[in-house]
């Protein structure tokens, strides 16, 4: 049967006559063929495979016009033909990607590349694998890693994730893994030295800035050096070379006794030079006093500092002058910032209804008529002063003017509602009645949002309102004479103080006084004081970074009924409403106040929260179609800052 197999293949191959219709025949898988093929289009060597292994290939049309020689001396499975084909395509610049069961495509090397996927069934097939290192740099790897991969193949590297993705042959996996593993070896060690004479701060910047100087072959990239200012030692990790440099450096450098040296100029970067004089004065008195009590020479230390240039000059022993240099690089670190937002949201609905009924019966003049008349404190308009002023002939009329006039207008001028009535003078005789009806709904939402910045364990205060003038006292000199006022301003508006303390987790305790405070208005029109609204928290909580809570609020309700009647005649069911004004109202208040923190500790953070506000009113600032690119919030800050807007 093999026989009879090789002479069919060679028959095919002189022919050439394409046999992909006998795809799906294959045969028996114990069978075993020997392969010759002598200088054969490949696509007739595809078709034949086709037969022997039962898979369908879809082909490239750059196959066509392909030549291929394929012999093989010892018989081969089913299996093994499939691998020989594979490795045959592989040599012509293709390669079978699988495209469902018993379904191969036949496709350039670089196509498939993109389409290699994470396992792989034959050694001929590409494959992806993604390489973590633990030890080496990844971009370093991949540089090495990339001669070795096929011309076809790819190596990336992440350096976020120190990890290599290589694409190529799964054949050739193997080696890419041993070198990696090689290479990826952890071959640094760690040693500890204890300083005499030199100060470990100082050693560790002269071991840094020689590893960064040095060029490629000083071992920056896994080279480091740790100073330990308690014990006044060095902790350094690298490789065997690099170590051993490091070693000679710091002996030679430690070997020779530290000048007395008993004079120091240090620049603040961050901190206040005029709160860490103190400290250290406490520290080097401390210092002394331990030293007297040993029978030790005391040498007075003198610390000073120059606010222009916020240094800190120090003349002090040796030993307290390095104990102050610690004490100041502890305190002099950039301290982190908070942002705190706070959001004030104060809703409220008032309705009130008022329904009554006046009326006036009166004579004039010798009229033998009786007065009678309902008046209510909350009605208008006041149906007596109308009557005074319809009336001619009244006690308080002098001359032509009619004191009862002005007080009718007023009335008028306050009317809301519904107001229907009827009146005048028959004879002797006034009379006039008004049916008052009132209903009102008033819904109000206020929202504010006041918040600032400050650095941590310090205090912001942010007022955004106004000052009123309030009158606290009168003078009057002898016989009345050089009066004059004291005036005091009341600060009103949305003022917030607050003062953060950062915990190590992000966790920010928050000190804070929220008020919110407005004018209602005059005590009484007799007097000019006034009457202010005011709310206020004060309180301390806990938040963390980024973290909403609210922080306090006040959900008030008050319904009030007022009745007001005539005795007797008001009770009188149906026709009482006659004698008696009926007011409802009903308030809901509901305020709720809520504090964000965020922590922001390096410049990235800064820029990121003042991007952040300034597209908010750049956004408000379009939304208005207040695009005008020449008098726009960017054309502004790029004119007078000459510096692109925050993105």
């Amino acid at each position: 049967m093999n026989f009879r197999f090789g002479l069919t293949a060679v028959l095919l191959a002189t022919t050439a006559l394409p046999a992909f219709g006998l795809a799906g025949e294959a045969t028996p898988p114990a069978a075993r063929h020997v392969l010759n093929f002598d200088d054969v289009e490949l696509s007739s060597l595809i078709a034949d495979v086709s037969i022997v292994t039962g898979y369908t290939f879809i082909v490239h049309p750059d196959v066509r016009g392909k030549r291929v020689t394929v012999t093989s001396s010892t018989p081969l499975t089913r299996e093994g033909v499939f691998e020989v084909f594979l490795s045959t395509l592989r040599v012509q610049g293709f390669t079978a990607v699988p495209a469902g069961k018993n379904t191969y495509r036949i496709i350039p090397e670089q196509s498939a590349v993109s389409e290699a996927g994470t396992r792989s069934s034959s050694a001929n097939s590409f494959v992806t694998e993604i390489i973590h290192l633990n030890n080496f740099n990844a971009l370093e790897a991949a540089q090495m890693v990339k001669p070795l991969v096929d011309a076809q193949g790819q190596v990336i590297a992440n350096p976020r994730s120190n990890t290599l993705v290589v694409v190529d042959y799964e054949s050739n996996m193997p080696r890419i893994r041993q070198l990696v593993a090689g290479i990826d070896e952890d071959r640094t060690r760690t040693e500890t030295i204890g300083l005499k004479n030199i100060p470990s701060g100082e050693m560790e910047s002269i071991l840094m800035a020689l590893q960064k100087n040095g060029g490629e072959d000083s071992g920056a990239s896994n080279f480091q050096a740790i100073a330990s200012q308690t014990g006044n030692s060095i902790v350094i990790r690298g490789d065997d070379l690099t170590i051993a440099r490091a070693l000679k450096v710091i002996e030679q450098l430690d070997s020779t006794d530290r000048v007395e040296d008993t004079l120091r100029v240090i620049s603040l970067k961050n901190a206040d030079a005029s709160e860490i004089v103190p400290i250290l004065e406490k520290v080097a008195g401390a210092m002394a006093f331990r030293r007297a009590e040993t029978g030790g020479e005391v040498t007075p230390s003198t610390i000073a500092f120059h606010a222009p240039t916020n240094s800190i000059v120090i003349n002090a022993p040796s030993e307290t002058l390095l104990t102050l240099e610690r004490v100041i690089q502890d305190l002099d670190k950039r301290r982190a910032q908070v942002l705190v937002e706070a959001i004030i949201v104060e809703m409220s609905d008032d309705t009130a209804r008022e329904l009554g009924l006046q009326f006036l019966l009166s004579g004039t003049g010798n009229s033998t008529v009786p007065f009678a008349s309902t008046n209510y404190s909350r009605s208008a308009p006041n149906l007596l002063a109308l009557a005074g002023a319809v009336a001619g002939d009244t006690p308080f009329n002098t001359g032509d003017s009619n004191p009862f006039a002005a007080s009718a207008v007023s009335s008028l001028l306050g009317l809301t509602g519904l107001s229907v009535g009827i009146g005048g003078q028959d004879g002797d005789t006034l009379f006039g009645a008004i049916l008052t009806a009132v209903e009102s709904d008033t819904n109000s939402r206020v929202l504010s949002k006041p918040f600032n910045m400050t650095l941590d364990n310090g205090t912001s205060s942010l007022l955004v309102g106004q000052e009123v003038p309030i009158i606290t006292g009168s003078v009057l000199g002898n016989d009345n004479t050089n009066p004059f006022q004291t005036v005091d301003r009341k600060e009103i508006g949305v003022r917030l103080d607050v003062t953060p303390r950062i915990s190590s987790d992000d966790a920010v305790r928050l000190e804070i006084n929220q008020e919110v405070s407005s004018i209602a208005g005059a005590i009484s029109t007799a007097t000019s004081d006034l009457i202010f609204n005011k709310r206020q928290i004060q309180t301390d909580v806990l938040a963390d970074s980024g973290e909403i809570i609210v922080i306090g609020g006040l959900i008030q309700q008050s319904d009030t009924i007022a009745n007001e009647k005539v005795p007797i005649l008001g009770d009188v069911p149906v026709a009482g409403r006659l004698f008696r004004s009926e007011g409802k109202a009903s308030k809901r208040t509901n305020l709720m106040v809520f504090i964000r923190p965020t922590v922001i500790r390096d410049r990235q953070s800064a820029r990121d929260v003042t991007a952040r506000s300034y597209r908010f009113i750049r956004a408000e600032e379009l939304w208005n179609g207040k695009d005008d690119k020449v008098n726009s919030l960017d054309a502004f800050v790029s004119e007078v800052l000459s510096s692109p807007p925050p993105q």
